[in-house]
């Protein structure tokens, strides 16, 4: 019988050894794998316990003096007995290691939500800005990327915390930024903020309410274009309905915010606040207020009689009520001055020994003080009208700035450092998508005679973002893990913090480990976000 041919019908295929099985090998793999995963795991539990070993039971002591391993954490609610020098949320030594590990935590998530979103416009305008027609543009932008992209980030915050922020000049010869009220010292960065009053939330939900709506109009409106084939400008009119309801918001909480007050003698005959000016015009002697000005400059009356007849306000330290009442002595002309007061009844000790006329807080807290003084009687709650929100801009007096917001040098530089560097890298990989758009987009755009700014905002950024938003996660991750050298700077970050408790409590493994799931939560947050996003940026193929 004929032996059949090796590729013949009816012939079996010759068997292949299993160290040659493409099948069998991979699944040898996988248990190697596996094995290797279970080896290391072994010998790193097998080390960790080895090392508690070592230290002995005061890794495990609980708040009743035994030693067990249930009582890992319990160091936690121990007192830090540390300070931190920027404090986002109340704390103080006497507090438990979690509050300042949680302080540290905060700090860290502050500056890495500033510096993404910061990096991210300052990226989007390099990217931009590197495909420029004008030559000193592009190569400015160039330039910047090419020096932030190939230094150490480290070298960088040293250079900006040493050799910029430190040699500002002294507080008091501050450089005026633009003209503007942001100051530039040796102390830091002051500029304006906005103060919440307890008004904000009613006016917040008008905020909300008029969000909706604008949908809802644009959706109507959208669905009418397509009917009609004819354009309606949604965006304008989506805006101006939230624009009309949001002001209704505002005029509705400012007219029924009642909580916000000033206690002042009888004797001063203040009723309401537009008797404060009367006041100071008799005082003064002059017959509006809006001339103190002109007569000091011609010399009519002196800066120091103008200071010693201010008014003297005593306010809460970080309350409200100061931007508030403040805020419409400035557009009266009042002049004033302020003692600041960390506890209600420090400043209720302080108007009634005389050193300041107006006390300034919300009403419930001045009805009960008032209760306190001898002479209650002899004492008015006068009402002060309260916007859902006040600007607080920053002013000399003394030797520091009040009100507004003070970013200080290490915090100042860590974010300038972050931002600069991750924009760089953004810059790169926004130019990068911009030019994975077919250019026959942009032919197309331009036929159809749409702007510049309306072909990059309205064609090619949008078809960009599907290249842009994977690596850009990347770059959101990095940023938040090199917020940690923060230490460098002696910004109070959450590794910061965290090294000091381990250095004072002696628990290394604990620490670690939660320094490990704190930055490991942040970064799955992250990208969890940026993924949904990409997810609702996705072409759909039907």
């Amino acid at each position: 019988m004929a032996e059949l041919a090796p590729g013949a019908p009816g012939r079996r295929p010759p068997r292949i050894p299993f160290y040659r099985d493409v099948r069998v090998l991979g699944v040898l793999a996988q248990i190697g794998f596996v094995v290797l995963f279970v080896a290391a795991a072994g010998w790193f539990l097998s080390n960790i316990a080895d090392n508690l070993d070592k230290l002995g039971g005061s890794q495990f002591i609980c708040r009743d003096g035994t030693s067990s391993f249930r009582c890992f954490f319990d160091f936690l609610s121990l007192e830090s007995q540390f300070p931190i020098a920027e404090t986002p949320i109340e704390y103080d030594p006497s507090d438990s290691y979690a509050r300042a590990i949680g302080v540290g935590l905060l700090n860290t998530v502050k500056v890495s939500v500033l510096g993404i979103f910061l990096a991210t416009v300052l990226g989007t305008l390099a990217g931009i800005a590197r495909l420029s027609q004008n030559w000193l543009l592009r190569n400015l932008a160039g330039w910047y990327i090419d020096i932030m992209r190939n230094t150490p980030l480290v070298l960088q915050l040293f250079f900006i915390y040493f050799s910029v922020l430190l040699v500002l000049p002294p507080i008091r010869e501050a450089i005026q930024l633009l003209g503007g009220p942001i100051y530039l010292s040796q102390r830091g960065i002051n500029l304006p903020s906005l103060v919440f009053t307890s008004s904000f939330t009613t006016w917040a939900a008008f905020v909300v309410l008029g969000i909706i709506q604008a949908q809802v109009l644009w959706l109507l409106l959208g669905r009418r274009e397509e009917k009609t084939g004819k354009p309606t400008n949604r965006a304008t009119w989506a805006f101006l309905s939230f624009l009309l309801i949001a002001g209704i918001g505002w005029r509705v909480a400012t007219t029924y915010a009642n909580d916000q007050g000033i206690l002042v003698a009888k004797a001063a005959r203040v009723r309401e606040l537009e008797d404060v000016a009367t006041l100071m015009e008799n005082r003064l002697q002059v017959d509006d207020l809006s001339d103190v000005e002109e007569m000091v400059a011609g010399g009519a009356l002196t800066a120091a009689a103008v200071d010693e007849a201010a008014l003297s306000l005593c306010v809460l330290e970080n309350a409200p009520s100061e931007a508030n009442l403040t805020a419409q002595l400035r557009r009266a002309n009042v002049p004033y001055r302020v003692e600041r007061f960390e506890r209600p009844d420090q400043a209720t000790a302080a108007y009634a020994a005389g050193e300041c006329e107006v006390y300034a807080a919300d009403r419930a807290t001045l009805a009960a003080e008032r209760e306190l003084l001898e002479d209650g009687a002899g004492h008015f709650i006068v009402p002060i009208a309260a916007t859902p929100a006040r600007l607080s801009v920053p002013r000399l007096e003394g030797l520091n700035f009040v009100g507004g917001a003070k970013l200080t040098p290490e915090f100042s530089a860590i974010l300038i450092g972050l931002v600069l560097y991750t924009g760089a890298f953004i810059a790169e990989i926004v130019r990068a998508g911009i030019l994975a758009v077919p250019r026959g987009q942009t032919e197309a755009a331009r036929a159809l005679g749409l702007s510049e700014t309306q072909r990059l905002r309205l064609v090619v950024l949008p078809q960009a973002l599907r290249v842009i938003i994977p690596p850009m996660t990347s770059q959101y991750l990095n940023l938040t893990k090199n917020s940690s050298l923060a230490q460098v700077v002696a910004f109070p970050d959450l590794w910061t913090v965290s090294y000091t408790t381990l250095n004072q409590s002696g628990r290394a493994i604990q620490v670690m480990l939660i320094v490990m799931g704190s930055y490991l939560a942040v970064s799955l947050a992250i990208s969890a976000l940026l993924n949904w996003y990409n997810q609702r940026i996705a072409l759909v193929e039907r």
